[in-house]
């Protein structure tokens, strides 16, 4: 089986997963009261986006992968897991900013992952040995997709009305 194929079939199917684990475990629990905690918890799993930082390490990723997009990807997700971070310790801590920091969050995770995609499907990384970073692309990115489309799901929901607690 070729490389795109095997990795289109792991995506295809931790999207799956991911979806089904979300619309039967976290959906069915939002509602006005734990809409913050569901929040938090959702950028609780984008905060470990500073893992990619891990490209620049010596060994972790073939000689070949483009030097200009280990540095989108590295530095695209270290930004969209800082901004989580603190979106995160905001939301938890009923600040002031924290869905507006949560939005900041979102456009450029979207911007960054949808991005890094195109360019990572462009250069054909996924012919590329990636050593560990093979995992952080066929679970951690579906399931960060999952994520997004969740979170983005919460803000522009209608019926929670936003409103700090």
């Amino acid at each position: 089986m070729e490389a795109l194929a095997v990795l289109a079939v792991q995506c295809t199917l931790s999207v799956l997963v991911f979806y089904l684990a979300t619309k039967w475990y976290v959906i069915p629990r939002i509602n006005k009261e734990t809409i913050f905690d569901v929040l938090a918890f959702l950028l609780l799993i984008n905060v470990f986006r500073y893992l990619p930082l891990s490209l620049f390490m010596p060994g972790q990723v073939s000689e070949a992968f483009p030097l200009y997009l280990k540095k989108i990807v590295a530095y695209g997700d270290f930004l969209s897991g800082m901004i989580a971070l603190t979106a995160w310790i905001l939301l938890h801590s009923n600040k002031k900013g924290a869905l507006a920091l949560t939005w900041i969050f979102s456009v450029i995770s979207i911007v960054d992952i949808i991005g890094v995609l195109i360019l990572a499907i462009i250069e054909k990384v996924y012919s590329l040995p990636l050593g560990t970073n093979y995992f952080t692309i066929s679970v951690y990115v579906p399931m960060l997709i999952v994520v997004q489309v969740v979170i983005l799901k919460i803000l522009t929901r209608k019926k929670f009305k936003l409103i700090r607690r």
